[in-house]
């Protein structure tokens, strides 16, 4: 049914996983360092790589950041086994772009349902990949920028659950842009691993890129939402250019009909080329004095930028129970509408965070979903809201 590459320098490891998937029709080969593991897979990729850690030579984050650079394995399968179980490793194993992190030693039923689970969750994904690919390229895509000047106020939770409610809503393919390049979470607030990143076609000239280059870096959520995740580090984000950005921009807007940008907290020239670029500029508050002074200053370089007002769209968020300012008082100080108020829920939010599970799949009853569904038509391209549903999240279910 599939191959398997085991690397672990103990033998025992190599000969149990064998024993345990092998009756289910899987063929089991073993490496007994990382670099014979690279090796190996360099020649006759697997469908699932089985990984330990402490290893000589190369260790098991390493073997996984090497295979991560090459666009072949940039969704393979990869589970760390380890008997290192602590929440550093785990996020160590991630960040190294890791599916998945299992404990030495295992229960064998657990590790023949995480295997299905891969190998399920991969051929899902090689079946989206292939539908794009033979997706008609739209015209042009409505892009929707993400932005606040203050941090804290939500932009990713609203970037994530906006764009699985456009995915859901309209089923035309939807792209998600981490563009928060020195720390985005995009990856982890969908429980993905960051397999490949932007970093990873720095060394691509903004002329080379083509859509064989950004398909390597784009990943698919279950739920089928595309998505880029920033950089792991800091340092990675530094090798991209705005010419780079801006051919990528181009050429996706190909290939999706709704692109959500989720930007940093600034007016770097990255942010101000998507914001130029933008149909619609959701900008998010919360009901305090230095976020409405945040979104005061943002408003002004809006206007001095010459975008129209009814480009630009506010949330207010209110991120506390109880004594922020008034609504009413915050569209006199902005001189600016606020278009839908995200009402007090820290525990859907926190639990959606924590969990990787955005509240838009894992509570679509809420009344939070069904306000950012609402709030999603109302930005959706006009020839679609034309044919909206009355109730989205019902229409959806």
């Amino acid at each position: 049914m599939a191959r398997i590459l085991c690397i672990d320098d103990e033998a025992l490891y190599p000969r149990m996983i064998e024993h345990t998937l092998q009756p289910l029709g899987h063929e089991v080969e073993a490496a007994e360092d990382g670099e014979k593991g690279i090796a190996i897979a360099t020649n006759s990729p697997p469908d699932l790589i089985i990984c330990d850690v402490m290893m000589p030579k190369l260790n098991g984050y390493e073997v996984t950041q090497r295979l991560r650079r090459d666009p072949r394995f940039a969704h393979l399968p990869i589970l760390i086994l380890t008997s290192q179980t602590g929440l550093e490793e785990k996020i160590k194993a991630f960040e190294a772009g890791a599916d998945d992190h299992m404990s030495k030693p295992f229960e064998p039923a657990e590790l023949v349902a995480r295997v299905n689970v891969f190998l399920r969750r991969s051929e899902s994904v090689k079946a989206l990949q292939q539908a794009a690919l033979v997706q008609v390229p739209t015209v042009n895509s409505r892009l929707i920028a993400v932005h606040s000047l203050r941090g804290g106020t939500g932009c990713t939770s609203l970037a994530i659950n906006l764009s699985l409610a456009l995915q859901s809503i309209w089923g035309y393919p939807t792209l998600l842009v981490d563009l928060v390049l020195n720390a985005g979470q995009v990856a982890l607030m969908l429980k993905s691993s960051l397999k490949r990143t932007w970093a990873d076609i720095t060394n691509v000239k903004p002329t080379e890129v083509d859509s064989g280059v950004l398909q390597s870096i784009t990943s698919q959520h279950e739920s089928g939402l595309s998505f880029i995740a920033a950089p792991t580090f800091p340092s990675e984000a530094e090798l991209l250019t705005d010419d780079l950005l801006n051919n990528a921009l181009k050429l996706l807007r190909t290939q999706y009909e709704y692109i959500v940008v989720d930007l940093p907290h600034d007016f770097s020239g990255t942010t101000i080329q998507i914001l130029d670029a933008a149909d619609v500029i959701v900008m998010l508050l919360t009901p305090e004095m230095a976020s409405v002074r945040a979104a005061a200053a943002a408003l002004d370089t809006y206007r001095k930028l010459e975008y129209k007002d009814d480009k630009t769209r506010l949330v207010l968020n209110w991120t506390f129970e109880r004594k922020g300012l008034h609504r009413k008082n915050i569209e006199a100080a902005l001189r600016h509408s606020i278009d839908l108020v995200v009402p007090f829920a820290p525990d859907l939010f926190i639990e959606a965070i924590n969990s990787g599970q955005p509240f838009m799949l894992s509570k679509p009853n809420d009344k939070v979903s069904e306000m950012i569904e609402w709030f999603a038509v109302q930005i959706s391209k006009p020839e679609h809201r034309s044919d909206a549903p009355a109730a989205p999240a019902q229409a959806r279910r």
